[in-house]
């Protein structure tokens, strides 16, 4: 289980690079959950609040929210057939 987390954050950091906007962090990790098939949060939290959500019915799926009033930074899904996944970021 270690091992595993421990390729997934570093799969995630090599694909995150110096200069990246929380956008095109979101879609790096929404193309990566896909890709590999990880329902779940991978590697660090993108700014300061992350919600992810996934869905196998074609549509958009939701994501939590963050409870306080915050700034969103990033919003990106990736689609594979009817598999959506969605990863936005907030500031």
């Amino acid at each position: 289980m270690i091992k595993e987390l421990t390729m997934i954050y570093c799969a995630i950091a090599s694909i995150w690079s110096g200069g990246m906007t929380d956008q095109m962090k979101c879609q790096a990790e929404a193309n990566y959950m896909l890709e590999h098939r990880q329902f779940r949060h991978v590697g660090p939290t993108i700014g300061n609040f992350e919600g992810i959500g996934w869905n196998f019915s074609g549509q958009l799926p939701g994501t939590c929210l963050p409870l306080k009033r915050m700034r969103l930074t990033g919003d990106a899904t990736a689609r594979k057939g009817n598999i959506v996944v969605r990863v936005r970021s907030w500031r």
